[in-house]
């Protein structure tokens, strides 16, 4: 039993570099198999249509995803950090994505009314998105395990992770998001 217990260990560790939290998916040439943000058409609470990730607006794409009411909180703990690596930072963009699974249009009215009036800043409107997803077959996709922490996902424009987090904002966290972001700044992470 220790030995089947080491070799998953082992090979959960060899697929990906897991720190405090904070994964780095493994550089491409070890990776033959990238993980990519599924294909999405939704809404943004603004009720543009938005199809991801090919029309996400940043050449770098910060992903929330929540899966429930109560870890709000912590998505807003990403939130302030979020909108000062977008200043230095001019090709990122921050997204607020709530995932849910599939719902009747009613349903998805009453919640997205409800996500519209907990608002509080306009702008965010057009960059929080509502997912209505095969929520079990959207958590495998992105080889999350579970849905009972914020999932914090680092996408180029093509939607092929670049980092990942969960849970609230650390400062180990916030660093490993920087360094991860440093080759898409402009000046190259000069």
């Amino acid at each position: 039993m220790r030995l089947l217990s080491a070799l998953v260990i082992g090979a959960l560790l060899a697929t990906s570099r897991v720190n405090g939290g904070i994964q780095q998916p493994p550089p491409a040439a070890e990776n033959p198999n990238p993980i990519v943000f599924p294909s999405v058409s939704a809404y943004a609470l603004n009720k543009a249509r938005v199809d991801l990730p090919a029309g996400l607006a940043g050449q770098v794409n910060l992903l929330l995803l929540s899966f429930e009411r109560e870890q709000d909180k912590d998505v807003n703990t990403w939130l302030p950090p979020a909108k000062d690596l977008q200043k230095t930072n001019p090709a990122l963009q921050v997204y607020i994505l709530p995932v849910f699974n599939r719902e009747n249009l009613l349903y998805r009215w009453w919640e997205n009314s409800s996500l519209r009036s907990s608002v509080s800043d306009p702008e965010w409107l057009q960059f929080t998105v509502p997912l209505y997803v095969d929520k079990p077959r959207f958590l495998r996709e992105l080889k999350i395990p579970s849905d009972h922490a914020v999932v914090v996902l680092l996408i180029d424009k093509a939607g092929k992770l670049l980092w990942r987090s969960d849970g609230p904002i650390t400062n180990e966290k916030q660093a490993s998001l920087v360094a991860a972001l440093a080759p898409a700044s402009p000046n190259g992470g000069h």
